[in-house]
């Protein structure tokens, strides 16, 4: 437990200090290895099998390709249509737009994977088009990031595909364990847009007459086909979610030529970004597996394990702890190191509690997307601090009506598993 607390607080000490996530946790592994060692019995070779063993993992390959997949639908002006569709099916509600706001990323979410992607790219159009309507830019923006969580929580998700990877979990069966959840957290969003109509002095509009409708479905029939092709391949065979990933690629791809809007030097772009992106998450990834190898090797999850079975009585009470945890450390860690950090030592007391892993990889997720909305290490909040120009402070002060949606969403799916579960045991069976 000491050692588990120490290399903890290391790493957040470092972090702080501005110091990368990989290095952090290399420096912290590093370390503690000198310090119960000595630093002239530090055994190099197998920190860097560990490294390696870490970075080729098959699963893993899922995450470039949908880094590209989304940032691509946002190159090749995937999200108008998207934005279109949804402010013609729901935009006549009381605070209209905010409707549209959550609709559209609930639609978008089956492209991208990706809550940065998804307020960078979709959540510009969103405020754009609400600050124009009259909104307040704070309010705009707020929703926008509240929103934009919901993409990595219906599939595709790039968290999702971590947590698997390293849970060594059916990464289809947590894909589409987050379908049912996603939608709870927009009806949640939305339930509370209209309670505050009133309040806001939100107006109806007249609805967009079935021929306009009309239209923006079919413009929008590509985008929206794109999660039925996605989850209906996993589910039917025809190919594995890793693959899923590079079929999501190829027919955003297609979008862009069928719409005459993807360029060379766009996809260049678009290459080049997901190429970095990749890069810094397989050094946390290999930094991670050094971090992980030194608390197994000294026994540090068994410790906790039985700290936890003296402590905690009921699974129940575990999720609970977890939570509040989880909630903590995602104001200062992101979500990517975050679970690879955390999952390996909470996997033997899920476990051991009889929890079900894809229920609890859908809590896990969920409860970290908090953390992308919440100060100080907020990477939505300074996605879209660096659209709006608003400070960190504005922003946060907006934010606050917003978490009630998604600790409601958290609480339903913590307390009820089958929203987690149902869906992929009726889809793929136990």
């Amino acid at each position: 437990m000491i050692i588990f607390f120490a290399m903890m607080g290391a790493l957040l000490v470092l972090m702080l200090l501005g110091s990368p996530v990989a290095v952090s946790m290399g420096l912290t592994s590093v370390f503690t290895l000198g310090m119960l060692r000595g630093f002239d019995a530090i055994p190099w070779d197998m920190l860097a099998q560990r490294i390696v063993y870490g970075v080729t993992n098959f699963t893993l390959l899922a995450i470039p390709f949908f880094l590209v997949a989304g940032r691509l639908s946002n190159e090749v002006k995937v999200t108008d249509r998207i934005f279109d569709c949804a402010k013609t099916l729901v935009g006549h509600f009381k605070g209209g737009l905010g409707h549209v706001n959550v609709l559209a990323s609930m639609i978008f979410a089956g492209m991208s994977g990706s809550a940065v992607a998804e307020a960078g790219g979709l959540g510009q159009i969103e405020i754009k088009a609400m600050v124009e309507d009259g909104y307040e830019l704070e309010f705009s923006t707020a929703l926008t990031a509240a929103s934009a969580t919901i993409g990595p929580i219906i599939p595709p998700s790039i968290p999702m595909v971590i947590y698997g990877a390293v849970a060594g979990e059916s990464v289809a069966k947590l894909l589409i364990a987050g379908f049912v959840p996603g939608c709870i957290m927009g009806v949640t969003m939305m339930a509370l847009l209209v309670l505050m109509a009133p309040w806001k002095g939100f107006k109806a509009k007249p609805r967009a007459p079935f021929r306009e409708v009309f239209a923006a479905l079919r413009r929008g029939i590509l985008p929206l086909l794109a999660p039925v092709i996605l989850i209906g391949g996993i589910v039917g065979g025809i190919f594995t979610p890793t693959e899923a990933a590079a079929v999501a690629v190829v027919y955003v791809m297609l979008m862009g030529i069928i719409y005459r809007t993807l360029t060379w030097r766009g996809l260049c772009n678009v290459l080049r970004e997901s190429m970095l992106d990749t890069a810094i998450i397989l050094f946390i990834v290999g930094a991670s597996s050094i971090y992980s190898w030194v608390i197994a090797r000294y026994q540090v999850t068994d410790s906790i394990v039985n700290w936890m079975g003296s402590v905690v009585s009921t699974p129940l009470m575990f999720l609970v702890i977890v939570n509040l945890f989880l909630l903590l450390v995602g104001c200062f860690i992101d979500a990517t190191p975050a679970l690879f950090i955390l999952t390996p030592v909470l996997m033997p007391m899920v476990k051991q509690y009889g929890i079900d892993p894809i229920h609890f990889g859908v809590m896990m997720v969920l409860n970290l997307m908090i953390g992308l909305v919440t100060p100080p290490v907020g990477t939505v909040l300074y996605t879209l601090m660096r659209v709006t120009g608003l400070s960190l402070e504005r922003l946060s002060w907006a934010m606050l009506p917003w978490y009630v949606p998604l600790v409601i969403s958290l609480v339903l799916v913590t307390l009820f598993p089958g929203i987690s579960t149902w869906l992929p045991g009726l889809m793929l069976g136990r």
